[in-house]
């Protein structure tokens, strides 16, 4: 279930392979500041890695999982409404910082409900699952992009907001 969970989340994942071309194609926001903006990506990515892990530790794997994908759903939304570098910067590291919340959790998760001879394949189906769904997201973000790319961070939360039902 948690593979199946991680398959829907990440087959939504299509924003962050368009975040650089939306940012210079549609804001018109210059290389050298997408380049930055893309780095609270990344920034937010870390603190939400090693967040999710202390409230994990605290609150338990299963709450973190499901706030986070609940949590991504508007803050995706959210993400076509500011248009300033300034705006986007910040809202992709709040997302950023929600979303990979999720990933210790998971990891905890995985651990606690596998049998101890069943973890190494519990973790590969679950890094499958993060690749097969990594792998349809931005093929489904390229055609949606060619419409509007705010398809791209709708779908993006109703992957998050089916992940979450499902979980």
């Amino acid at each position: 279930m948690l593979a199946l969970v991680m398959l829907i989340n990440r087959s939504g994942s299509m924003v962050l392979p368009f975040l650089g071309v939306y940012m210079t194609a549609h804001l018109k926001f210059s290389i050298e500041n997408t380049g930055i903006v893309l780095s609270f990506f990344g920034i937010g990515s870390v603190i939400g890695s090693w967040l999710g892990g202390y409230i994990t530790d605290r609150v338990g794997e299963y709450k973190v999982q499901y706030i986070s994908l609940l949590l991504s759903v508007p803050l995706f939304c959210l993400i076509p409404i500011f248009k300033t570098e300034v705006g986007v910067a910040l809202i992709i590291l709040l997302q950023s910082i929600v979303s990979d919340a999720f990933r210790p959790a998971n990891s905890v998760a995985i651990t606690k409900y596998a049998k101890p001879e069943n973890i190494t394949r519990a973790f590969s189906l679950n890094r499958m699952a993060v690749n097969l769904g990594f792998s349809i997201g931005p093929a489904l973000g390229g055609i949606l992009s060619a419409i509007s790319y705010e398809f791209l961070f709708y779908s993006n939360a109703l992957a998050s907001f089916l992940a979450g039902l499902l979980y």
